[in-house]
């Protein structure tokens, strides 16, 4: 065995040690948030930090990485540089980020809402500001969850100061750019295909929007010039409001699990034994939203969600499942352990997107959900029309996110409860500002830095998907309400994107599963009109 291959062998099977108890650790907090389980992850955290730290492997590392022309030896060798190199620089200054990262992440996942004395799930403050027609409610929910920014907001700063820190003695501008970069992007090439969506759609957002606002003023009975953030039926403005006559909940008022359990079977995907690991419902302390978490990469797959029987946790359910067949496809190959895991971030993002949509497609309903056909045709306009308004809604949401972090790690002491509503404003087309820090209390800025503009990259690429697996593997015209319980398109997905791993950028990976370089264009024709 030569030297690169003793090297890889050695990495592979010590971070698969460090992989799984720092998941198996972060499983058990997000679902008791206790204090002990979370500090079992800052342990694992610091722990596998400091092995990452260490400067004479990293050299070896680089030394093999500059030689190797094997490509799947250098890809391994490539991700290692990815990972050890963000874990460089001062060990203390590691170890006080990951303990500032554990602490905010707890505070986040324990906070609950109080209205009237009453303390509130996140479920429950979505459904008052989703069929509350009392302003003065409304606002008074949507401050009660925003206090959580308040919370956060100086750990938060310091935490982001801490990340510059680190990225600026591994010779980056600052953190922003070095963590693109780790993941192989660059802010230029997600702008520009941000700016070729925008002049696709020509507008359509803002035509959108006011049409928003007319339905909003009437529901409220107020001037379309009194409209606040709380009026538009989320802590965010980042889905768009119910303004459509449709009521998609009526069609889930059975067991959604097995609901989407039995079209993930009829695609191609057993995901029982992932049902049966996972941790599906609401608990005093967990973790308010869903995510999906790959223990081993041997096949322990997981999902955390808080599930309701309505069509919103439909669609989140279908989403993380996408995840999660995923991680259990490329995890029962027989790749090495470093490229057992998704070409990108997005491009996970893209399948648990591709497959969340079904929650809305009338083809879903009828089959699945037992839909009066004759019903589902009278509303399938109205569908379409609530699924646009969500897409493009998010566009906006999306250049929230991804224009005030690039700012926030420039300047972290400009005042940011100005910057935020600045481009709120500017994107949203919202008019409000206040003195409080309201960008704080969303928790991709603490736990998930730099991750959000891969959310619109996967539903780019998720269009594109779409497009391709209807024209080529369903042999169909219909990209709206695809019929993807077919176990064919389960074959292509597996071997094109699951089953490839890591072994390639995503960008080849892209062009090699759909013929072409990413593109939004398929986004664009979808939910322009």
């Amino acid at each position: 065995m030569g030297e690169v291959e003793k090297f890889l062998e050695g990495q592979n099977k010590q971070i698969k040690e460090f992989h799984k108890k720092l998941h198996l650790s972060y499983f058990d907090a997000i679902i008791s948030g206790k204090q002990e389980d979370y500090e079992k992850v800052k342990e694992e955290l610091i722990r596998f930090n400091d092995y990452l730290n260490n400067k004479e492997r990293f050299e070896q590392l680089k030394n093999f990485l500059d030689k190797e022309e094997d490509p799947l030896k250098k890809r391994q060798l490539e991700i290692l540089y990815m990972t050890y190199a963000g874990c460089q620089g001062d060990k203390e200054l590691l170890k006080e980020i990951s303990k500032k990262e554990s602490e905010i992440e707890q505070k986040f996942n324990t906070f609950r809402a109080k209205v009237g004395g009453k303390e509130l799930t996140d479920n429950e403050i979505k459904e008052i500001l989703e069929t509350e027609t009392d302003s003065e409610k409304l606002q008074e929910a949507w401050e009660a969850s925003k206090k959580q920014g308040a919370l956060v907001e100086r750990e938060l700063i310091e935490l982001v100061k801490l990340r510059n820190r680190l990225a600026k003695s591994l010779g980056f501008e600052n953190y922003y750019t070095m963590s693109l970069e780790l993941n192989e992007q660059t802010e230029e090439e997600i702008r520009n295909l941000f700016e070729e969506m925008e002049v696709q759609l020509n507008g359509a957002f803002s035509k959108l929007k006011q049409n928003i606002d007319e339905s909003l003023s009437k529901r409220y009975s107020i001037n379309k010039e009194e409209l606040k953030p709380w009026h538009y039926q989320d802590l965010f403005f980042q889905e768009g409001p119910k303004t459509y006559d449709i009521d998609l909940d009526k069609f889930y008022t059975k067991d959604n699990v097995e609901i989407v359990k039995k079209f993930y079977y009829d695609a191609g995907f057993d995901v029982s034994s992932i049902l049966e690991k996972s941790d599906l419902y609401e608990k005093p302390g967990k973790y308010q939203h869903a995510c999906c978490i790959d223990m081993d990469k041997e096949g322990d797959v997981r999902i955390i969600e808080n599930v309701k029987n309505n069509e919103y946790w439909a669609g989140t359910t279908l989403h993380e499942l996408g995840h999660a067949i995923y991680d259990e496809t490329y995890s029962k190959t027989n790749l090495p352990f470093l490229l057992k895991d998704k070409a990108h971030i997005f491009t996970t993002e893209a399948i648990a997107l591709l497959f969340e949509r079904n929650s809305k497609n009338t083809s879903f309903l009828k089959k699945y959900c037992k839909a009066n056909p004759e019903e589902v045709e009278k509303i399938k306009d109205l569908i379409k029309k609530s699924l646009r308004t969500k897409e493009l809604t998010f566009t906006r949401w999306n250049q929230v996110m991804f224009n005030f972090e690039k700012e926030l790690y420039k300047n972290p002491d400009r005042n940011l409860n100005e910057l935020w509503w600045e481009i709120v404003k500017k994107y949203q087309e919202i008019n409000f500002s206040r003195d409080k820090p309201d960008w704080a209390s969303k928790i991709h800025i603490a736990s998930s830095p730099v991750y959000y503009h891969n959310y619109l990259l996967g539903k780019f690429l998720a269009s594109q998907l779409n497009n391709y697996i209807v024209k080529e593997i369903l042999k169909s015209d219909d990209t709206e309400n695809p019929d993807y319980s077919n176990k064919e398109v389960g074959k292509y997905l597996k071997k094109y994107v699951f089953e490839p791993g890591n072994t390639k950028r995503w960008d080849k990976l892209i062009k090699e599963a759909t013929g072409e370089s990413l593109t939004p264009r398929y986004f664009s024709e979808e939910f322009h009109n």
